[in-house]
C-alpha cells in the first residue's frame, strides 16, 4: 500500500517537515519556474524507471568530454540515451561550449498525456497506461496493482476516451535553446530498439542500463544497440551516480571506445572506480550477437 500512495510534499510538509512517505509535488510539471519543475520530475515513475534527475550530477563526467573534445578535429555527433528531463544534456552543451555538429536527447519516456478530473489530475504514459494520479494532498502509483485499481479502476475506464493535453517532460531552458537551435533534436528512442538516425561519435547512457532496472539478457540487448549506432572509434560512457552509506550522492563513470577490429569495446578511463557492470561490458563480443 505504501508504495501506491505517497504524501504531497507541498502540503504535508509544512504541517509535518520530518513525515515520511512524502514525495515532490508533481504538478509543479506545469510551473513555469525550472526549479520546480525539475523537482516535480522526481515523483515520475514510468514502470519500473525513475525520472529522477537533478543538476550537476554528470559534471565530472561532462569534464572528461571537455577535454577529450581537444584532441578531436571535428565537432561530434552525440546521442543521450536516458536524458531524463534534459538538465544533464543542457550543461554538457554549456560544458563543451556547445561544439557539436549533431545532438540528441532521447528518453524512451519523453513525453505523456494528462487530463484534470474531479480533483486529481491523471498521467498517461505512451501505452495508454495511467502511471500517476496527484491532487493537491496525495500522488498515487500503481505498483500495488489490486490497492490501485480498488480506487481509480472505474474512474479511469471512464475518463480514459477524454480529451488530455500531452506533456513533454524536458527541461524548460533545454525546450527553449532546441527551438533556437535545429542541431538539437529532442526525441523519445527506446534503448532495446535499434537506432533509427544517423551514427554518433559519443554515445551518453546515464542512470539507465544497470540491474536496478533490468535483467542481464536486456542490459546486453541495450548494449548492443548503443554500440551499433556508434561510428567508428566512438566512445560509449555509461554514467551510474550512486548514494554511498553517508547518503552522499557520488557519480560514477565509465568510458569506452568502439574496436571494429576486435568488434569489442576497450575501456579508456573511468570515474570514481567505474561501473558495477565494467566486467561484463568488456566480456562482450558484438560480433556473436544478432
Amino acid at each position: 500500500m505504501y508504495k501506491s500512495i505517497k504524501l504531497n510534499k507541498d502540503y504535508w510538509g509544512r504541517l509535518f517537515p520530518s513525515l515520511k512517505y512524502v514525495v515532490p509535488n508533481p504538478l509543479q510539471v506545469f510551473s513555469e519556474d525550472e526549479e520546480k519543475f525539475s523537482k516535480a520530475m522526481k515523483s515520475f515513475k514510468i514502470g519500473r524507471v525513475n525520472k529522477n534527475t537533478r543538476s550537476e550530477r554528470h559534471s565530472e563526467t561532462q569534464f572528461f568530454l571537455k577535454e577529450w573534445g581537444k584532441n578531436t578535429h571535428q565537432a561530434p555527433i552525440i546521442l543521450d540515451i536516458g536524458a531524463s528531463d534534459g538538465v544533464t544534456s543542457l550543461e554538457l552543451m554549456e560544458t563543451i561550449n556547445n561544439s557539436f555538429k549533431k545532438y540528441y536527447v532521447t528518453d524512451y519516456n519523453i513525453k505523456c498525456s494528462y487530463l484534470f478530473y474531479k480533483g486529481y489530475t491523471y498521467f498517461f504514459n505512451q501505452s495508454d497506461n495511467c502511471f500517476l494520479i496527484a491532487s493537491n494532498k496525495f500522488v498515487f502509483y500503481p505498483a500495488n496493482k489490486w490497492f490501485f485499481d480498488l480506487l481509480f479502476k472505474n474512474k479511469i475506464k471512464k475518463i480514459k476516451k477524454m480529451p488530455r493535453r500531452e506533456l513533454l517532460m524536458i527541461n524548460k531552458n533545454l525546450q527553449k535553446k532546441s527551438k533556437a537551435d535545429p542541431r538539437i533534436e529532442i526525441m523519445p528512442y527506446n534503448v532495446f530498439e535499434k537506432w533509427p538516425k544517423e551514427k554518433a561519435d559519443i554515445v551518453i547512457v546515464g542512470n539507465l542500463l544497470h540491474e536496478v532496472y533490468f535483467t542481464e539478457a536486456e542490459i546486453k540487448k541495450g548494449i548492443m544497440n548503443c554500440y551499433n549506432a556508434m561510428a567508428e572509434n566512438a566512445i560509449l560512457i555509461i554514467i551510474r551516480n550512486v548514494d554511498t552509506k553517508s547518503g552522499i550522492e557520488i557519480e560514477k563513470s565509465t568510458m569506452y571506445q568502439k574496436n571494429n577490429t576486435t568488434n569489442k569495446l576497450d575501456k579508456i578511463y573511468e570515474i570514481n572506480g567505474g561501473v558495477e557492470i565494467n566486467d561484463f561490458l568488456l566480456s562482450i563480443n558484438f560480433s556473436k550477437i544478432s
